[in-house]
């Protein structure tokens, strides 16, 4: 089994785990853990067994002197919340994601491609882009080392032209972008301009501004525009004026708040070449792409992806929290449902001349199960009680790392603990119905 499972764990975990058959150390440990693992299952039934009272076994007491069936409920109890802990969590795992994938990002990222590595075309990069612009599967492209997904990061401090006080300094995200970035990526302008070089020449020392920057100057995006800034904590950097405002984008993940960000005039740097298509044959449309890169680097790798792919990498230790915890899910269940059903056996083998007498005295198959059943699910619904707290507080915790997250839905608490009841029912019901069904005679024969 651990054979056969260790591809789908290597996949999960990312890892490159093998099982060492040929090491002797492996084989020790196994051999070990399993005289250890016998030796404790085994100590249990033979420590209460050498308490047995002769005279109340004999009697058929011995069951009530070992004092086992508090043993078995505490497990039962156990299993199942465990379990419906687990339920709970991949619920809320699952919701969080799918909240991540919902929300409105601020941006575009569905048939954004990104070509990467376009600094080694060196001054060919506009070219690069004019020609890639003529593709009729092409609506926008943009040159940038910045992007709204996992990509180059800088920051600095600016002050105001007007008032040069430390007090009134700024830390912010610095972007340089070119003037087809904010059609490329779908950013909305709320306020002034986007950049026109053709028009403005001074706009390769312009600025725009996200909200959240506009906000912590205590201005508006109306009377922001045409403020100037000047870069560095003794203001010594270029004059920058503000011609614009663009409304919050989530540039980091969830994780974060939406921070200060400034975009500059500038793509001359660039080592992205972000791509808006339209849809259509987009095999065709990367290997024209491709063809165009080979003609002005034929040296140099082609490195590309697509955007919505950054991002739900961005999310990859959250995917595979949901992916473990429905694995453990399974597992604990299967695990409580075997519990369950070997206490059920037991407790109906133990019952099976109570039975016989209800049947005799006409109690119905209903009665007897309902009688055999509801023991079990007041364990249940006990496990249910201690579960569901534990489990709000857990994921509560782990909602907190987000700055955007969902809060938990009463539905989750609902469906946890209908599964957990529903799969303990039907674990239940089958014993209690093949005991129930029992002919009387043979239950009674000895009697």
């Amino acid at each position: 089994i651990a054979s056969v499972a260790m591809p789908f764990y290597n996949d999960l975990a990312g890892k490159e785990l093998s099982i060492p058959y040929s090491n002797p150390f492996f084989w020790l440990i196994l051999l070990v853990a399993a005289l250890v693992l016998g030796l404790f299952s085994g100590s249990y039934p033979a420590f209460f067994m050498s308490r047995f009272v002769a005279a109340k076994v004999l009697k058929g007491q011995g069951d009530n002197s070992i004092g086992g069936g508090r043993v078995r409920n505490a497990l039962v109890i156990f299993q199942f919340s465990i379990s419906v802990f687990l339920i709970m969590g991949t619920l809320t795992v699952f919701q969080q994601l799918r909240f991540i994938q919902g929300k409105d990002l601020g941006y575009g990222k569905n048939q954004v491609l990104v070509i990467g590595g376009v600094n080694s075309l060196e001054g060919k990069k506009q070219a690069f882009k004019d020609a890639v612009l003529r593709i009729s599967q092409v609506n926008h492209a943009t040159l940038s080392s910045n992007l709204p997904t996992p990509s180059a990061r800088s920051s600095g401090t600016y002050l105001l032209a007007e008032d040069r006080s430390q007090e009134k300094s700024i830390n912010m995200q610095q972007w340089e972008v070119d003037e087809d970035y904010l059609s490329t990526m779908n950013l909305s302008l709320i306020s002034g301009r986007t950049f026109d070089l053709d028009r403005f020449a001074t706009d390769s020392s312009a600025v725009i501004l996200n909200e959240k920057a506009v906000a912590v100057l205590g201005k508006t995006p109306e009377s922001v525009i045409g403020t100037q800034f000047v870069g560095g904590l003794e203001g010594g950097g270029n004059l920058s004026t503000v011609i614009g405002v663009v409304k919050n984008f989530h540039y980091e993940t969830l994780r974060d708040e939406v921070g200060s960000l400034a975009l500059f005039h500038g793509g001359e740097f660039a080592s992205n070449l972000a791509i808006k298509l339209n849809g259509g044959d987009v095999a065709q449309t990367i290997a024209e792409i491709e063809n165009i890169w080979r003609q002005l680097a034929p040296t140099q790798p082609f490195d590309h992806y697509f955007m919505d792919d950054s991002f739900n990498a961005s999310y990859e230790a959250e995917q595979r929290l949901g992916e473990i915890f429905m694995i453990f899910t399974m597992l604990s269940i299967i695990i409580a449902c075997l519990g369950l059903l070997g206490l059920a056996t037991f407790n109906a083998q133990k019952r099976v001349k109570e039975i016989g007498v209800r049947k005799v005295l006409g109690a119905g198959v209903g009665q007897i199960v309902y009688r055999l059943s509801v023991d079990f699910l007041k364990l249940v619904g006990l496990a249910v009680v201690i579960a569901l707290p534990l489990g709000w507080y857990a994921m509560d915790r782990w909602l907190q790392d987000f700055s955007y997250r969902i809060d938990i839905p009463w539905w989750i608490f609902a469906l946890s603990a209908l599964m957990a009841v529903g799969v303990a029912l039907l674990t239940v019901s089958y014993q209690s119905i093949k005991a129930a069904v029992v002919n009387p005679v043979k239950s009674l024969r000895n009697e």
